[in-house]
Formats: C-alpha cells, sequence, structure tokens
C-alpha cells in the first residue's frame, strides 16, 4: 500500500476500515443531532461510514494531505460531509469555527505517526463539546511492527547507511496506560475522562509476498536512506525479521499484531 497515492490507499486499506467499523459498532451511540470529526481522515471511508448512520447530522473530516483530501472530496462525500487541510498537531492550522463545535470526535490509525501527542490531544479535546466523546485506535510501542522498524535501524547489514536516519513512526508508549492498563496520564493530563481502553490482537492476510512488500516500502522510512538497487535485499531482512519475532508466517503471508483502543469523554 502506497501511502502518498490516495488511489492506491484508497483501494488497500481494508484493515484499517474493518477495525474503524467495528469499533465504531462497539462504542459509539448516535444521537439525534451528532455533530462528527474525524482527525486524520485519510481518503474519507470512514467519514462516509458515519454520515450514513441514524443521528449523524454531520461530519468534518481532515488530513494533512491535500492529496488525500482532494480524493476523499471527490468519492467520499455526501450533503452533511465537509473535508478540509488541518494538522492535528499543529493548532494553528484548525479552523476557529471548530472550537466546542462536535459531539464526538474519532481518530484511527493516525496518533502513532504523531511525536508531540500531548499537541494531537489538546487540540481533540478543544474540538470536543463539553461531555463529548472520543474514540481512538493506535499501536504502541509494544507492536512488532514498531519492534520491526527499530531493529531494522540498527542492523548490522544496513546501519553503515542509517546513521543520519529518522524515523517517522512514534508509537504511544505502553507506559502510559496505568491501572492495570485501564488509564492513560496523557489523556487524564489533557482533559479527558477514560471511558475504557483496551489493546487488540489483529491479523491481515496479504495476497502474495509482492503486495505486502509494497505495504512495507511504502511505510518504512530507512529506504529513503539506502540505494535503490539494494532495495530488494533490505526487504529480504525485513522479512526475515518479521518472521523471526512472528509478526510475519512464513508460508502465506499473514500478518499478527496488536494496536490500542481508548473511548474516552471531554471533562
Amino acid at each position: 500500500m502506497d501511502t502518498t497515492k490516495p488511489e492506491h490507499y484508497s483501494q488497500n486499506r481494508s484493515l484499517q476500515q474493518n477495525i474503524g467499523v467495528e469499533l465504531l459498532q462497539q462504542y459509539m451511540r448516535w444521537e439525534g443531532g451528532d455533530t462528527v470529526l474525524d482527525a486524520g481522515c485519510g481518503t474519507g471511508e470512514i467519514c462516509k461510514y458515519i454520515s450514513q448512520q441514524p443521528g449523524v447530522a454531520s461530519v468534518v473530516g481532515f488530513d494533512v494531505s491535500p492529496d488525500f483530501i482532494s480524493f476523499a472530496s471527490q468519492h467520499n462525500s455526501s450533503a452533511n460531509m465537509r473535508y478540509h487541510v488541518s494538522d492535528v498537531s499543529d493548532a494553528s492550522t484548525i479552523k476557529p469555527e471548530w472550537q466546542g463545535a462536535f459531539s464526538k470526535v474519532v481518530s484511527f490509525a493516525v496518533l502513532h505517526w504523531i511525536q508531540d501527542k500531548v499537541a494531537a490531544l489538546k487540540v481533540l479535546h478543544s474540538c470536543l463539546k463539553p461531555g463529548g466523546e472520543m474514540l481512538l485506535w493506535f499501536s504502541t510501542d509494544k507492536s512488532k511492527f514498531c519492534q520491526t522498524v527499530i531493529d531494522m535501524a540498527t542492523h548490522h547489514k544496513w546501519k553503515t547507511y542509517l546513521n543520519d536516519f529518522e524515523p517517522n513512526w512514534f508509537p504511544w508508549p505502553s507506559s502510559d496506560f496505568v491501572n492495570g492498563g485501564c488509564s492513560s496520564r496523557l489523556l487524564e493530563e489533557c482533559g479527558f475522562e477514560v471511558l475504557s481502553t483496551h489493546s487488540k490482537e489483529f491479523q491481515e492476510s496479504f495476497s502474495s509476498k509482492k503486495q505486502w512488500r509494497e505495504l512495507m516500502s511504502s511505510v518504512l522510512p530507512h529506504l529513503s536512506y539506502i540505494p535503490l538497487d539494494k532495495h530488494e535485499d533490505f526487504l529480504d531482512d525485513v522479512e526475515k525479521m518479521a518472521k523471526d519475532i512472528h509478526y510475519l508466517t512464513s508460508s502465506d503471508y499473514k500478518v499478527t499484531d496488536k494496536c490500542q483502543f481508548v473511548h474516552a469523554r471531554k471533562m
């Protein structure tokens, strides 16, 4: 999956869609007149799903990518939806009229790309009405993908190319979840009451080795530091490591990992 090309992303995001819909069905109870914000909406499929739920009056989706927003506006729009280019970690890009405007906020598979999580949480808090609900899912530093990213950055064979390596993946620290994993210091410090939080194992199957490599090529920043003629060799080592830690099965290219879900309310 190429995360820079909206057409490719939209066609290959079944995992995100399935997890997102499952979460919404499990946690969200739509009420008449609900106004919903999707922070980091990508190509807009979740926004469109939410807009079709009984009780939802309007949906606003924003993403940092102008190309993704253009695609969403063309392919996943309706009369009660609006899309904008904004950055959840930069309050200056958030429209003034969004302050306290939304009864519900969702953000799926976004916060592990954001380094300044406090800034992002404060933005989400500011957009909610008092008592409004927020639903998140993201990866933590316990994820096997995270382990793969870190370990490949120090791999003996490739470290000479990666002296200046800068990650683009900032998993949520698992140490933030306290009281048996039932609460979060970060969320509470940013003005949220945690209603529920838990980790969930998920699996994603790929049709071929090529499809899995396309995904890894699109999300691993290491490749921008490594000569093009060595990319396949690097991906061979990524695959070996992923199999060694049981992130990837040896025979049928199935990924097994965990993600974190949080349901919270603005205090």
